[in-house]
């Protein structure tokens, strides 16, 4: 028997076939064969029969969710693979923006998004599922373009926060609290005294939704082709300025608006006092280390994030005078060292950087994603106008996890 998810594919094959023998007549000006009616018919029949399969698949598939509930067990009939390769961005866009609905593969994902939601959403839901997936199968070609797929690679590809050791928490609930673990203390005591109350003292960091939005203006002649390559175009230049948004908040100098708060302007993050000169510039770069070594302990993801024009300096510099490389092979002074322009700058010049343990930094997303179709903004451009939006938040465990500095250059 198959599932509903199943027959509606087939359902869906069965409505483009339909249009398919409809859109011919259409181009050619004419009306219906009788062969082509006899087809006409013969689709419809196979589409009302298979109606009453999905509304006896969906059924059955209720009630057995209902008894795995019961016992802790999921059942779940979506099939992701099929679901990430099969979905259309420009089917999707064009059937909205032509006064329509969603059909097939993208209405099913539109509704599972729903479903995850607990909530109607407008324009075009894409569930967890489709966007938080690295490795997405092709299906019959190597090189065959996934929009989804050129979405998440792009967004991973692209964003730094993916590569220095956060830790991301997925899909979660809104407002994530999460308990931190303070130090507990341990001493020696005398044979008979009694033992001091020191357990560890637990902090939070709560996770809330923050909005991230992203536009995209598509020529009515792109989405007219329906090609498959634009289509992962699109989604890849989506993924990576999403990805660009991301870093500008999670590594700048100070907060940027409406997005979560920067690692260094987290309360307790360490400072020390630089030394002057861009001949000091690595002197200072291991002042940084002993100041986390000193007060969090050399443990943990540790990174560096530095300005872009550090770069010189840095990789010019030498640990030992004269001796050996401060910069060999993406790492700095031991640990991996990474650059950003979300990091600020000065006149003098100088830039801003941060070392620390990334391991103490939490994102997460909340519910799935969506696209709204906005035919009319841009209409005398002849566009069609696409707004992504998604909800994340991050933020730091432990601001003493981290030092910020100011460096000459």
């Amino acid at each position: 028997m198959k599932n509903s998810k199943e027959l509606k594919e087939l359902r869906s094959d069965l409505i483009g076939e339909l249009e398919s023998i409809k859109l011919v007549a259409e181009n050619e000006k004419r009306d219906l064969t009788i062969e082509e009616n006899d087809n006409m018919d013969s689709l419809l029949s196979k589409i009302d029969d298979n109606d009453v399969a999905i509304t006896r698949a969906e059924k059955v598939e209720t009630n057995l969710k209902l008894a795995a509930s019961a016992t802790g067990a999921k059942i779940s009939s979506v099939d992701t693979d099929k679901a990430t390769r099969g979905w259309s961005l420009f089917k999707a866009v064009n059937e909205i923006r032509n006064g329509g609905v969603l059909t097939g593969l993208e209405a099913e994902m539109h509704q599972e998004a729903q479903n995850e939601a607990r909530k109607g959403i407008q324009g075009i839901g894409l569930p967890t599922f489709m966007t938080e997936k690295r490795a997405i199968s092709q299906g019959g070609s190597a090189i065959a373009p996934v929009s989804i797929g050129a979405y998440v690679d792009s967004l991973q590809a692209a964003g730094l926060y993916n590569r220095v050791g956060v830790q991301n928490l997925g899909t979660v609930a809104a407002d994530t609290v999460l308990p931190i673990a303070g130090g507990s203390t341990v001493a020696w005591a005398a044979e008979n005294n009694a033992t001091a109350n020191t357990g560890a003292d637990f902090a939070k960091l709560t996770l809330t939704p923050k909005r991230i939005t992203g536009v995209a203006n598509l020529s009515n002649v792109i989405l007219a082709q329906n090609g498959p390559a634009a289509e992962a175009a699109v989604m890849r230049d989506m993924g990576r300025n999403m990805a660009t948004q991301i870093d500008a908040a999670m590594f700048a100098s100070a907060n940027v608006a409406s997005a979560p708060t920067a690692i260094v302007t987290t309360a307790n993050t360490l400072t020390f006092t630089e030394t002057a000169g861009a001949a000091n510039l690595v002197t200072n770069l291991q002042t940084a280390i002993q100041t986390i070594a000193e007060n969090h302990g050399l443990d943990g993801d540790l990174a560096f994030v530095n300005q872009w024009n550090m770069y010189s300096g840095i990789k010019s510099g030498t640990e030992v005078a004269g001796v050996y490389p401060a910069y060999v092979d993406d790492r700095l002074l031991g640990y991996p060292g990474y650059f950003s322009s979300a990091p600020a700058t000065t006149a003098g010049p100088t830039g801003d950087g941060l070392f620390g343990d990334f391991s103490r930094v939490f994102m997460c997303t909340f519910g799935p994603s969506s696209i709204m179709v906005d035919p009319y903004t841009n209409a005398n451009s002849n566009e069609v106008r696409l707004i992504m939006n998604n909800h994340m938040d991050f933020g730091v465990a432990s601001g003493a996890s981290f030092v910020k500095y100011t460096l000459d250059v």
